[in-house]
C-alpha cells in the first residue's frame, strides 16, 4: 500500500469485530443481502470445445477450459442478487459476487451522486471473452487481453470486519488456462470517503504464464465531463492509432473535453508520457467528480475508453443499459497498452492497491493523494485553491513562489469537507508551489513530472534475429504458444545457439508435456553454457516431471545461485526433497526459498504441509495463518487446516467457501498439489469431498487403482456413465489418468475423448486427432463429432464432412451441430448443402441468432437475394462488440439485387436499392460508423448514372468516393479504380453470378474489414 496505513489483518478475525476498535463518531459497516435488479440474463453453454470458435480475443486454446454462452436474452426478468454493500457515512459500495466479483456501483452519500457509475439493470450482452457481459462498476480483469472469463459468473468471496474498524469484501477466482489465482479486497474504512482495492495475484505454477491486470472502471457521460489525465501523448488500443499528442490536437481541439471529441469512430486512449499519481472525471455543472489514486509504480497504465461517437457506438447505450444512459470507461493498468502483455514468473505472488474517491466543487483536480483532491489556478494576480478531504485533515496550507513561503494559513476538514479560497499573490507561472502539511503538494513546472526515458509502442521487424526473437516472445506473454515455438524454432534454425530461445522453446514443449522433446532443447543450452540459470531452471522442471529427481535437484541449485529463480528454485528443491521423503533436506530449501520471497505462497502451502508430516502442529498452524493473512481465500490452507485437526467443522468451511462457477476445477486444483507432492492420500481425501463430477470421478477411481481395485473399478464404471457435457479437461496431471482409464476399459469412447481434449487444449492436435481416430462412430454425443471434424476439416475434408454430418444426425434437440455443417458447407463451396441445412433448423429454431445470419448468408450464396433481404428486413439481432457481418450480408443482397437489375438495364431500380443498401438497420445489431465506405454502392451508382445518362449523378457519386477518401490513405486515384470498375462490369459482371461478381468487385476496389474500434 506504499505510503497508505497497510492494513495486517488478524486471520483468526472473519467476522467479529475487535471490541473498541472503531474510531469515535465514525462507523463502517458490511451487510449481504438480496437486491431485485431487473435482468436480462443468459444461458446456452455452449458444450463445443472453445477451439472450434474463432480465436479472436483470446478464445481457443488460450481460453480454453472455458465455455462460451450463446443465449442472451431480449425480454427482462425480475432475479435477486447477492449483494454485499460495504459503507460508512461518506460512502457506499456494492459488490457482486455473483458477476465476476464486480463492484458494480459507489455513491457518495453528502450529494447522492455516483462516482462509479451504476447501472440499474443487468442487462448481458456479447461482449466479454466468453459472451455476457454487463456495463457499470469496476471489473476486474486478469490473465489476457479481454474481458476477464470470469465477468459474468461467480467467484468465491468473503466479507470481514477489521481489526481497523474498516470492513471487506475479498473476491477471487482461478484463472482456469493459466492455473493462477487472483484475488481483489474491496475495503471501506470508517472514517474516510473512499474505498481501496487491493490487487493480489500469484502463480502457483513452476512456469511463466501470461501477466495482464487492467481494472475497468466506468463513470457517466455527459457534455459538460472532463477527463483529468495527467500525460502527453496517447495511443489507441494494439496500437491501430499512432502515438498523438495529449491532450490538445492538430487542429486545436481539447481532448480532455468530451465536448470537443470529434464523430470519429476511435474510442481507445492510453495515455502516458508524465510520472503521476492520479487520473479523475469532472463533471462541470454538477461541481462533483469522481478521482483515482495510486503509486504510478503499481498501477501506470492509464486510459479511458469511450464508445464511438457515431451511432456504430450509439446503439451500445441502449444494448447495454434501459435508463442510466451513456458512460465511459476510465481504466487503470498494470502495463501502459492493452496489447501488452509481460511474463508472470514462477511462484511469484504480486500486489498492489488503488484508491477510489469522490470530489466535489473545486473544478478538475491537479493533484490528488490519500487525503484529498486539490485543484490550483494561477491567474497570475492571484491562486485559486481548492481541496476536497477524503479524511480528517488539520494542516498548514502553504503557498510557494520560486521556493519563498508567499502565505500560510490554517485548513482543518472532515472528510468530504471543501475549502475554497482565492489568495491574492502574484506568483509567475511555473514557480508555483502549494502544499497541505506533508499530505499533498502540486508544482505547476510543466517539466517536472516529464517522462524522458523512451516510450516506444512497436510491432518488432523480424528480419533481425532479435525482432524475431521478441515477436517470438510477445506471442509466448499473450499465449499464442503455437505460433510462438513456430517462431523461436524459425529463430534456431538461424542461429542454433540462440539461449534464450533454446531455453523459451524448452519450456514451450514442458508446457505440452512432451518432456523428452523439451530436455533435447534443454540439453543443447546446458551443453553451451553448463551454468545458465534459465536453462538449469527449466531443466529442473522437466527433469522433475521425468521422475528425474536427481538431476531436478543438481539443476535447481544452479538455478537458484540466480536471484532471477533464488526463491523459486528453492521452493522447487523444497518440493523434490519432501517428494522423495527428505523432510530436512525440504525444510531447509523451503526456508531458504522464504528468506528471499516471504509471500511466495506456494513455497508457504508446501511448508505448511511439511510440518503436518512432520506432526509439528503448531508450525503448521501459524504457516496456514501466514498463508491467509496473505490470501484470505486460500482454499488450499483451509484444508490443510481440516488435515492437521480432523474437525468436521474445518471441512465444512473449507467447502462453504468454494462458490464460483465451476467448483469442481478448484477441487481438481487443489488436488494437483498434493498429486504433484507425491501426498496421494491427501489427494484422495480432497476430491472425496468435492462435487461428483466426471473427471473428478476418473481422478478418484485412478487414485484408488493399486490400493482398493474393485472401489476404482466402480468409480471408473461411474465416471463412464456420466454425461461429458461441459466437461473439459486441461491439466497435464490428467494425462496418465485417461491413459490408464482408456486401458482399463478400452471399448469406452469417453477417456480417449478427454484425452483428445487435453491434447487439444495444449496444442498437440495431431496427437489429439489420432487419439479420436479410432473411435469410429461408435460415441453417441455430438461435440466429439464436431471436434473431430473440426481439427481434421483442412487435412481430411471429406472425412471431416461425415462426421459435421454424423453429428447434425444425432443433434436435434440443438441447432448448434447444425450451424457447423451449414457453416463446413459454406465454407467449401456446397452453397445449396448449407441452405437445406440452414432452412430445416431455422424452422426448429427460428430465435437462435447465429442461425438466423447463417440462414442469410445460405440465402445470398444460393442466389436467393430476395430472400436474404426478406428475411434481413425483418430480423432482429443482438451483436458481439465490433460486429459487422450481419450487415455485410444486409448489405451484399441488396447490392446483389441491384446488379439484378442492372444486368437487365433496370437502372433506376438499382439505384433503389444501392441508396437503401447504404441504411444501418440497428435492429442488425450495427449502428452507422463516422464516414461509411460505400465505394461500392457509390461507384455501382456512377455506373448505373452514366448508363441512365445522368452525367452529373455519376459525378457527384465518384466525388463522394473522393471525400471518403480524405480521411483514409489509398493508393490509387477515384479514376485510375473507376476504370477498374468499368472492365469488371463489362468483362466479368455479365459472366458470374450477382454475389460472385460483387466479391470481385470488392476486390478491385481493394475494400478490406475495417479495424476494430
Amino acid at each position: 500500500m506504499g505510503v497508505m496505513p497497510r492494513i495486517r489483518f488478524a486471520v483468526v478475525i472473519i467476522l467479529l469485530l475487535a471490541p473498541g476498535a472503531l474510531l469515535a463518531g465514525d462507523t463502517a459497516t458490511v451487510k449481504e443481502e438480496k437486491q431485485v435488479f431487473k435482468t436480462y440474463p443468459f444461458s446456452g453453454p455452449d458444450p463445443m470445445p472453445i477451439m472450434t470458435r474463432s480465436s479472436m480475443w483470446g478464445r481457443g486454446p488460450r481460453l480454453y477450459p472455458y465455455f462460451f454462452f450463446d443465449k442472451l436474452s431480449y425480454e427482462p426478468v425480475d432475479q435477486a442478487w447477492n449483494v454485499v454493500k460495504l459503507e460508512n457515512p461518506y460512502i457506499e459500495a456494492l459488490v457482486m459476487p455473483e458477476e465476476g466479483g464486480k463492484l458494480f456501483a459507489a455513491i457518495e452519500k453528502s450529494t447522492g451522486k455516483e462516482f462509479i457509475y451504476y447501472n440499474k439493470v443487468r442487462k448481458f450482452r456479447h461482449i466479454a471473452l466468453r459472451g455476457p457481459w454487463t456495463s457499470g462498476g469496476i471489473e476486474l480483469n486478469f490473465g489476457i487481453v479481454g474481458h476477464t472469463p470470469a465477468t459474468a459468473t461467480p467467484v468465491d468471496y468473503l466479507t470481514r470486519r477489521n481489526p481497523d474498524g474498516s470492513v471487506s469484501c475479498i473476491v477471487g477466482n482461478l484463472d482456469l488456462p493459466s492455473r493462477t489465482f487472483w484475488r481483489v479486497t474491496f475495503t471501506v474504512p470508517p472514517d474516510k470517503a473512499y474505498f481501496e482495492s487491493k490487487g493480489l495475484w500469484y502463480n502457483p505454477q513452476p512456469l511463466n504464464q501470461s501477466y495482464y491486470v487492467w481494472m475497468n472502471a466506468a463513470n457517466r457521460l455527459s457534455d459538460d465531463l472532463e477527463f483529468v489525465f495527467p500525460g502527453n501523448r496517447y495511443i489507441g488500443h494494439d496500437y491501430s492509432v499512432d502515438e498523438a499528442p495529449w491532450p490538445m490536437t492538430e487542429d486545436g481541439r481539447n481532448l480532455a473535453l468530451y465536448k470537443e471529441h470529434s464523430d470519429s469512430d476511435q474510442g481507445s486512449y492510453f495515455i502516458h508520457g508524465v510520472l503521476d499519481e492520479f487520473m479523475a472525471s469532472y463533471w462541470h455543472n454538477a461541481k462533483f467528480g469522481s478521482g483515482h489514486w495510486a503509486l504510478p509504480q503499481d498501477m501506470p497504465g492509464r486510459k479511458f475508453f469511450r464508445w464511438p461517437l457515431s451511432r456504430a457506438g450509439g446503439i451500445w447505450e441502449n444494448l447495454l443499459t434501459d435508463s442510466d444512459g451513456p458512460y465511459f470507461e476510465p481504466q487503470t493498468g498494470r502495463l501502459l497498452d492493452q496489447d501488452d502483455h509481460e511474463f508472470f514468473a514462477p511462484y511469484t505472488t504480486d500486489q498492489w492497491s488503488e484508491l477510489w474517491f469522490p470530489f466535489k466543487e473545486i473544478g478538475p483536480m491537479v493533484k490528488a493523494s490519500p487525503y484529498g483532491a486539490l485543484n490550483v489556478k494561477n491567474t497570475g494576480s492571484g491562486v485559486t485553491v481548492g481541496f476536497s478531504a477524503l479524511q480528517k485533515i488539520d494542516d498548514d496550507l502553504v503557498l510557494l513562489a520560486g521556493g519563498k513561503e508567499v502565505h500560510r494559513e490554517r485548513v482543518s476538514l472532515k472528510p468530504m469537507e471543501v475549502f475554497q479560497k482565492t489568495l491574492p499573490a502574484t506568483v509567475k507561472k511555473g514557480a508555483l508551489e502549494v502544499k497541505i502539511g506533508d499530505k499533498i503538494s502540486y508544482a505547476d513546472d510543466p517539466e517536472a513530472n516529464l517522462l524522458r526515458r523512451p516510450l516506444n509502442f512497436r510491432n518488432y521487424e523480424e528480419n533481425t534475429l532479435e525482432g524475431l526473437y521478441q515477436s517470438a516472445e510477445r506471442l509466448e506473454k499473450g499465449r499464442n504458444y503455437d505460433l510462438a515455438l513456430e517462431k523461436y524454432l524459425q529463430l534456431l534454425k538461424k542461429e542454433p545457439l540462440h539461449m534464450r530461445a533454446l531455453t523459451r522453446v524448452a519450456e514451450l514443449y514442458t508446457r505440452r508435456a512432451e518432456y523428452p522433446k523439451a530436455l533435447e532443447y534443454a540439453e543443447k543450452a546446458l551443453d553451451y553454457a553448463m551454468y545458465d540459470a534459465d536453462a538449469n531452471y527449466i531443466y529442473g522442471v522437466i527433469a522433475r516431471k521425468m521422475g528425474n529427481l536427481t538431476d531436478a535437484k543438481e539443476t535447481f541449485g544452479w538455478a537458484a545461485r540466480s536471484m532471477k529463480y533464488r526463491s523459486s528454485a528453492n521452493a522447487l528443491l523444497g518440493e523434490v526433497y519432501l517428494v522423495d521423503k527428505k523432510y530436512d533436506r525440504a525444510l531447509e530449501f523451503l526456508t531458504r526459498s522464504l528468506d528471499y520471497d516471504v509471500q511466495n505462497i506456494k513455497a508457504l502451502q508446501s511448508l505448511s504441509t511439511l510440518y503436518r508430516l512432520r506432526n509439528e502442529r503448531e508450525a503448521a498452524g501459524k504457516t496456514l495463518d501466514k498463508i491467509l493473512e496473505i490470501d484470505p481465500l486460500d482454499h488450499l490452507a483451509r484444508f490443510e487446516r481440516y488435515l492437521l485437526t480432523q474437525d468436521q467443522a474445518k471441512l465444512d468451511e473449507f467447502k462453504s467457501l468454494i462458490r464460483n462457477e465451476l467448483p469442481h476445477e478448484t477441487y481438481l486444483e487443489l488436488a494437483m498439489y498434493y498429486v504433484n507432492l507425491g501426498l496421494p492420500a491427501e489427494a484422495l481425501r480432497l476430491l472425496g469431498a468435492g462435487p461428483k463430477q466426471a473427471e473428478i470421478l476418473y481422478w478418484l477411481a485412478y487414485l484408488q487403482r493399486e490400493k482398493a481395485p474393485d472401489k476404482s473399478r466402480q468409480l471408473l464404471e461411474e465416471a463412464n456413465r456420466m454425461s461429458p457435457f461441459l466437461v473439459f479437461p486441461f491439466r497435464e496431471e490428467s494425462i496418465p489418468v485417461f491413459q490408464w482409464a482408456n486401458q482399463a476399459r478400452p471399448g469406452d469412447w469417453k477417456p480417449k475423448y478427454y484425452l483428445g481434449l487435453i491434447y487439444w487444449g495444449i496444442n498437440r492436435r495431431a496427437d489429439a486427432l489420432s487419439t479420436w481416430d479410432g473411435q469410429a462412430d461408435q460415441p453417441d454425443y455430438p461435440t466429439f463429432y464436431v471436434s473431430r471434424a473440426y481439427l481434421r476439416q483442412d487435412s481430411e475434408p471429406a472425412r471431416a464432412q461425415k462426421d459435421y454430418e454424423r453429428a447434425y444426425a444425432l443433434d436435434k434437440d440443438s441447432w448448434r451441430s447444425a450451424y457447423h455443417l451449414g457453416r463446413f458447407y459454406t465454407d467449401r463451396g456446397q452453397h445449396e448443402k448449407a441452405l437445406k441445412v440452414a432452412v430445416e433448423t431455422s424452422k426448429r429454431f427460428p430465435d437462435a441468432d447465429l442461425m438466423k445470419i447463417l440462414l442469410a448468408r445460405t440465402y445470398l450464396n444460393n442466389g436467393r437475394y430476395q430472400d436474404c433481404y426478406g428475411l434481413l428486413e425483418h430480423a432482429t439481432v443482438l451483436p458481439f462488440e465490433g460486429q459487422r457481418d450481419v450487415h455485410d450480408l444486409y448489405m451484399q443482397c441488396q447490392v446483389s439485387l441491384a446488379l439484378t437489375d442492372m444486368k437487365q438495364a433496370r437502372y433506376p431500380k438499382a439505384v433503389e436499392w444501392l441508396e437503401k443498401s447504404k441504411e444501418y438497420p440497428e435492429r442488425l445489431g450495427t449502428g452507422k460508423p463516422h464516414n461509411p465506405d460505400y465505394r461500392i454502392q457509390e461507384y455501382l451508382l456512377a455506373v448505373a448514372y452514366e448508363k441512365s445518362g445522368e452525367q452529373a449523378k455519376a459525378q457527384k457519386a465518384l466525388e463522394r468516393i473522393g471525400a471518403f477518401w480524405g480521411d483514409h490513405p489509398r493508393r490509387n486515384s477515384v479514376a485510375e479504380v473507376k476504370k477498374k470498375v468499368d472492365a469488371w462490369y463489362a468483362a466479368d459482371l455479365p459472366t458470374k453470378s450477382e454475389i460472385e461478381a460483387l466479391r470481385q468487385l470488392s476486390q478491385v476496389i481493394g475494400r478490406g474489414r475495417r479495424s476494430r474500434d
